[in-house]
C-alpha cells in the first residue's frame, strides 16, 4: 500500500471520498444506535437528566451536539429518504441536523434529492427560514437580552458584553452598519479604520445623539471631574465621574458640544460654554454636514469651537463649525487646526503643516 507521500493528488481524493462515505454509515448507525437508547430512557440509570447530557457525558461531545444528535435521531426515524442519503455518504451530518427541521414526511424524498447541491450552511439557512417562530421561542429569546458594561481602570477602557433577540438585533445592527458605513478614510493615509473600529465609533455615535436629544439635562449627562487647571490646560486630573481619567484635548472636545457636566473635587461646577440650541441650529443649516474637505456626513455631528473658548474664542457664528465626530476628534486628539472663515471656506491644518483647503460653507440661498 503506497504512503501519503507516494499518492497522486486524485488518489488522495478518492481515498478521502471513500473515507467520508465510511464515517457518514458509522455516524448513521450511531444516530439510531442513539434513538434506540433514547427510547429506552437509558440514560435515566446513569443518572443523566436527558439523552443530550448522557451523551456529553460517555462520549465527551458539547451538550449541544448530544442535543442535536438525539434530536436528529428521532426525526430520521420518520425519513427514509434523508437517513438513506446520509448513511449512503450523498449528504453530510452537518447537512443532516439542520434538514431534518425542515423536511416532513410529504417532502422527505424531495428534499433528499435538492439538498446534496446544498452547503451546510445553505441547509441551515433554509431550515432557519422554513419554521415559523412560536410565540413561546420568541418570549424566550426575549427574556435572554442582557448588556453588561464594566470599566477596566487600568487600561481606560468601558467592556460590553450582552445580546439581543431578532428584531432588536436587527435594528441595532442596521443602525451600527449605517454609521460605520459611512465613516471616511485618514485623510493622511487614506485608508479606512478597521471596521470593528468604525463599529465601536458608531456605538459612541449613538449614544451621543441620543444625549444631545435628552430635553433634561439632568437625566442624559456626561459628568467630568476636573481641577480648574486642567480646563485651560494648566495640567491637573482629569476623570470621568465613576470612570477612568482622560486627557485634556478629550476634556475640550466634551466642552464643545456634549453633554457633559464639569464639576471641580470639591463637587463644585465649573465655567463651560455650551452653544445654545438655537445656535445649533443655525451651525448645522449653514454648513449642511461635516465641513472637513469630502467628508459627506450629514446627519451625526458636533458644533466646534474653532479657537476654543478656554483659549478665549467666543460662542457665536463666527468661531462654530460643525463637524462629524471622527473629524471632531481629529482637531482635538488629533492635533490638527482650522484657519479661515466659517461663512466662506475653511482650511484644515495637519501636525506637520500641511494644508487641505476645502469645507466651504453652503451658499446663502440653500442655507
Amino acid at each position: 500500500m503506497p504512503t501519503f507521500t507516494e499518492c497522486s493528488d486524485d488518489q488522495l481524493i478518492e481515498a478521502i471520498d471513500q473515507l467520508h462515505d465510511i464515517v457518514c454509515a458509522a455516524q448513521r448507525r450511531l444516530l439510531a444506535t442513539t434513538g434506540e437508547y433514547d427510547r429506552r430512557r437509558s440514560w435515566r440509570q446513569d443518572g443523566a437528566t436527558s439523552m443530550a447530557a448522557w451523551l456529553a457525558y460517555r462520549l465527551g461531545v458539547a451538550h449541544r451536539t448530544g442535543a442535536d444528535w438525539a434530536r436528529t435521531a428521532a426525526a430520521l426515524e420518520g425519513l427514509p429518504a434523508l437517513a438513506g442519503a446520509f448513511e449512503e455518504g450523498r449528504l453530510s451530518l452537518d447537512q443532516v441536523v439542520p434538514l431534518t427541521r425542515l423536511a416532513t414526511p410529504e417532502t422527505d424524498e424531495a428534499l433528499a434529492e435538492e439538498a446534496i447541491g446544498w452547503s451546510a450552511a445553505q441547509c441551515a439557512a433554509a431550515a432557519r427560514h422554513a419554521r415559523p417562530v412560536s410565540e413561546d421561542e420568541a418570549s424566550d429569546a426575549h427574556a435572554q437580552r442582557h448588556l453588561r458594561w464594566r470599566w477596566d481602570l487600568e487600561a481606560r477602557m468601558l467592556h460590553l458584553r450582552g445580546k439581543l433577540p431578532d428584531e432588536a438585533g436587527a435594528t441595532v445592527a442596521a443602525a451600527l452598519e449605517r454609521i460605520a458605513d459611512s465613516a471616511k478614510p485618514d485623510p493622511d493615509t487614506g485608508l479606512f479604520d478597521l471596521y470593528e473600529h468604525r463599529g465601536a465609533d458608531a456605538l459612541v455615535e449613538l449614544a451621543s445623539s441620543y444625549l444631545g436629544a435628552q430635553a433634561s439635562p439632568d437625566r442624559a449627562t456626561v459628568v467630568i471631574v476636573a481641577e480648574a487647571s486642567a480646563v485651560s490646560g494648566e495640567g491637573g486630573v482629569i476623570t470621568v465621574d465613576g470612570g477612568p481619567p482622560i486627557g485634556v484635548h478629550a476634556l475640550w472636545r466634551q466642552l464643545c458640544d456634549a453633554r457633559a457636566e464639569i464639576v471641580g473635587p470639591d463637587g463644585v461646577g465649573r465655567a463651560r460654554r455650551t452653544p445654545p440650541a438655537w445656535l445649533c441650529r443655525k451651525i448645522r443649516r449653514r454648513d449642511g454636514g461635516c465641513r472637513f474637505p469630502s467628508c459627506e456626513r450629514r446627519r451625526w455631528g458636533h458644533v466646534h469651537h474653532i479657537r476654543h473658548w478656554v483659549h478665549g474664542g467666543p460662542t457665536d457664528v463666527d468661531n462654530l463649525v460643525w463637524l462629524c465626530p471622527y473629524h471632531h476628534r481629529l482637531v482635538h486628539e488629533g492635533g490638527w487646526t482650522i484657519e479661515g472663515d466659517p461663512d466662506d471656506w475653511l482650511i484644515f491644518v495637519r501636525p506637520d503643516g500641511r494644508k487641505l483647503v476645502g469645507g466651504r460653507a453652503r451658499p446663502p440661498s440653500v442655507h
